[in-house]
């Protein structure tokens, strides 16, 4: 195979990908707005949850919101029971799975609806699990992958990953999240070093 085509592959796979993600507009309506108000009124955590990849989103989105000021855990899909005792009724459930019909999560929906506690979804099928047991309903927009196959989850873990950021930083930009506060979050590491505060330096 001629080396020149690695790159032509790459080119491809990214075009397919960036033309995919212009479809993100959509998710950007009513429930859009009602997950960010859930976000924004939650006493508690964001707890975020996902199976295989979307697990993988749901930690990052976690980390990310944690790093801006909303306390969050991922909690993993292999839970024992006992770990349900970490959700508490003031907390939100964000919960990733692109099928929206993954059965470890069955437990976890259950549990949730039973004791009242607050679900956004994030799912492409509208009749799914996930979507039916949900409060907030974010349905994404169903996507073409950018493997050989089209079967690979790539754009679809791209554009879910980029929903999930879309809510962070929305979030971020209503509690007015500044430079300062970056600093607190982040006294380590290059970002929180570009970001030294006077009084630091003083010290």
């Amino acid at each position: 195979m001629n080396k020149k085509n690695y790159i032509k592959l790459a080119k491809k796979a990214a075009a397919t990908q960036i033309n995919e993600l212009k479809k993100i507009n959509k998710v950007f309506n009513k429930s859009f707005i009602q997950a960010v108000d859930l976000i924004l009124n939650c006493k508690g955590k964001i707890i975020t949850a996902g199976i295989g990849k979307s697990g993988l989103i749901a930690k990052k989105i976690s980390a990310t919101l944690s790093s801006v000021g909303t306390p969050s855990f991922f909690l993993s899909p292999d839970f024992n029971h006992g770990d349900l005792g970490q959700i508490e009724k003031k907390d939100v459930l964000l919960i990733f799975s692109y099928s929206g019909n993954t059965a470890e999560l069955n437990n976890l929906l259950k549990f949730a609806n039973r004791f009242r506690i607050k679900i956004i979804g994030v799912a492409s099928k509208s009749d799914s699990l996930l979507l039916k047991a949900s409060d907030v309903k974010l349905l994404l927009p169903k996507v073409k992958e950018s493997d050989l196959t089209g079967m690979v989850p790539t754009s679809s873990t791209s554009i879910t990953l980029l929903l999930g950021d879309c809510l962070a930083t929305t979030v971020m930009h209503k509690r007015r999240f500044s430079k300062e506060k970056f600093k607190i979050y982040h006294p380590g590491g290059n970002i929180g070093g570009s970001l030294l505060l006077a009084k630091d330096i003083m010290v």
